[in-house]
């Protein structure tokens, strides 16, 4: 089986990371082999800066018909929550040939889990401009039952990148204190319990700090990173002695900056070497989308 993973940058690739220790530490019934396709057209030039959400449609929809023509996965896994808002309405989605799934609804789901343990809890969700403008969490979590006042969106702009660039943590832990006070301060009751949803890849990297700064707020805080929790919309939980050596690639329209390598390199390495390793020797494919 062939997985595909991709986000508009490289947050993502964490996805790839806990698949391939979850596959070395369970084994599987079938070979697989993981692919990340950075789905972003340029370094500093990402979906968030894209002059509209047609283009972002058309765009990704390019990304997805070329990398399944070129990749020929089994299976697409949008492990970026501003892609998986547009998915649905890309025209790549509506005749699919392969399942495709998206990181968005393995957040809803998390975050439904954690509010039904405690009525009074408020959801808070971190995200990208694009991911918070579409308003697809807020919608789905009403669907559900969760009322509209137990619900904080909140957009974090340039978050993602300073995080991908500063391995020291210094400026994240201040923008991420930063984010967080201002959602507090949008709670209706502020002595809530707190749900945060981390629904940008990048932001996992850094969930201990959106737990310090709840925890300096005095708020009790459950912080949620759905990139832990998408081997679960992957595999299922049976251990089997086959199929733990997974091959890992990474692909890529630019050159990904030195600096990401080495924060990337090291938030990965406890988790996957061999997706670092995937990481380091990135393939540069220039007309990938």
């Amino acid at each position: 089986m062939h997985i595909l993973v991709t986000d508009s940058g490289v947050g993502g690739l964490s996805v790839v990371a806990y698949a391939e220790r979850f596959l070395r530490m369970h084994g599987f019934d079938e070979p697989v082999r993981l692919t990340f396709a950075n789905a972003a057209p340029e370094n500093d030039y990402g979906y968030n800066a894209m002059p509209s959400r047609e283009v972002k449609l058309a765009t990704f929809d390019r990304f997805l018909r070329n990398v399944t023509d070129r990749y020929a996965p089994d299976l697409i896994y949008v492990a970026c929550n501003t892609l998986s808002v547009l998915l649905p309405d890309t025209p790549f989605f509506a005749q699919a040939p392969i399942p495709v799934r998206g990181i968005v609804e393995t957040g809803v789901r998390l975050v439904l889990a954690d509010l039904a343990a405690d009525p009074r809890s408020t959801a808070m969700i971190f995200a990208t401009q694009t991911t918070i403008d579409a308003g697809t969490y807020a919608r789905s979590l009403e669907a559900q039952g969760i009322d509209a006042s137990r619900i904080v969106s909140q957009a974090c702009p340039g978050l993602a990148d300073i995080i991908s660039e500063d391995r020291e943590g210094s400026h994240a832990r201040a923008e991420i204190r930063r984010w967080v006070g201002i959602a507090i301060e949008k709670m209706h009751d502020r002595h809530a319990p707190v749900v945060a949803c981390l629904a940008c890849t990048h932001y996992g990297y850094r969930k201990d700090d959106f737990a310090s700064a709840f925890a300096d707020a005095g708020l009790h805080a459950t912080v949620v990173n759905p990139n832990e929790s998408a081997v679960g919309d992957l595999f299922d939980a049976r251990d089997s002695e086959e199929n733990r050596d997974v091959p890992v690639q990474f692909v890529t329209r630019y050159a990904i900056p030195d600096t990401t390598l080495e924060t990337l390199s090291w938030f990965l390495g406890p988790i996957s070497p061999k997706t670092v390793a995937a990481l380091r020797g990135f393939v540069h494919v220039p007309d990938l989308f």
